[in-house]
């Protein structure tokens, strides 16, 4: 994926209806059956503490400060979400005669906001522009049994007839599992496409918009001078962070000295506040634009969440 489109998406805008392969992945971590392998995906990053709006250049909240992340769940209510999904799925497995334990959540893990490309200092040292690496997430042993009826035809080996009724002792499974059909029956109700759409394209059209600002095409030129007295020749921090050498293979000492510098450059220029406020107010008034439609929006985030809530005090 592209450095721009890879920075330009919110994360988890609204939580939209998604491929059930993604909709189901977060939670297949638990099963430790190979069966289930192909069904993991990484942990949700959390969010971090936004309470204070003048937080430092290089820490990772850029992305959640922006005015259209009022709009997107914050971590701590996707997982109330989740958990809501996960309790319909255990009740799901107890009308099979199944017991299923709800998972723990995933341990935090610091957020990784690479919205204006690497930030972090201690990253830079560590891990030069790769991502570091996330923590295991916690499982569970689940029976065949188990996986079959949580996790319905996916659970299938490769050349099984999908097309046949899936029963577990002469009680047909949901096509998608126990699991499925608990997120996707949830989040039915609240989907709002146009809302979701509007969300997500401000997020990606601000970030392209604020790469033609006056103030942030001078913050690059700044960058640029700075790296250049380092001795880097990049027109801008894209083009550093998407050298073809600095995403294959082992994190060479180049890699690791040239993300340094990009850090202490972008610190040095205000090359990161310069952008965010930018970027803000660019986003500020596309979201007049679509006010109804987010307002909408966001009333949809408070009923699923109240929902949720209500299922958890009700477990």
């Amino acid at each position: 994926m592209l450095f721009r489109e890879t920075f330009g998406l919110m994360r988890r805008l609204a939580i939209p209806v998604l491929s059930l392969s993604l909709l189901v992945g977060c939670a297949s971590q638990e099963a430790s059956d190979p069966s289930s392998a192909k069904t993991s995906a990484a942990a949700p990053e959390p969010r971090p503490d936004t309470s204070s709006p003048a937080a430092s250049p290089g820490k990772y909240d850029y992305t959640f400060r922006l005015p259209i992340a009022v709009y997107s769940y914050t971590d701590a209510e996707y997982e109330v979400i989740r958990s809501a999904e996960q309790v319909l799925a255990r009740d799901c497995m107890k009308g099979f005669g199944l017991a299923y334990e709800l998972p723990k959540s995933p341990a935090p893990v610091d957020a990784q906001d690479r919205r204006y490309g690497i930030t972090d200092m201690d990253g830079a040292q560590r891990y030069g522009y790769r991502m570091p690496p996330l923590p295991d997430a916690p499982k569970a042993k689940l029976t065949q049994d188990q996986i079959q009826v949580l996790y319905g035809k996916r659970s299938l080996e490769n050349g099984a007839d999908d097309r046949a009724k899936l029963e577990y002792r002469g009680k047909e499974v949901p096509e998608h599992g126990c699991l499925g059909k608990a997120v996707l029956d949830f989040r039915k109700p609240y989907e709002y496409r146009e809302g979701s759409a509007a969300a997500s394209r401000i997020s990606g059209d601000s970030y392209e918009a604020s790469l033609s600002d006056p103030k942030v095409q001078a913050g690059f030129g700044k960058w640029s001078s700075c790296m250049k007295q380092k001795g880097y020749d990049y027109p801008s921090p894209m083009d550093a962070i998407e050298s073809p050498s600095f995403s294959k293979g082992k994190v060479s000492a180049k890699e690791k000295e040239t993300a340094v510098a990009d850090v202490a450059c972008k610190q040095s220029t205000g090359l990161l506040e310069t952008w965010f406020k930018a970027e803000a107010a660019i986003q500020k008034d596309m979201i007049k634009k679509d006010v109804t439609l987010l307002r909408k929006l966001d009333e949809l985030h408070e009923k699923k969440l109240s929902a949720a809530r209500k299922i958890l005090a009700d477990a």
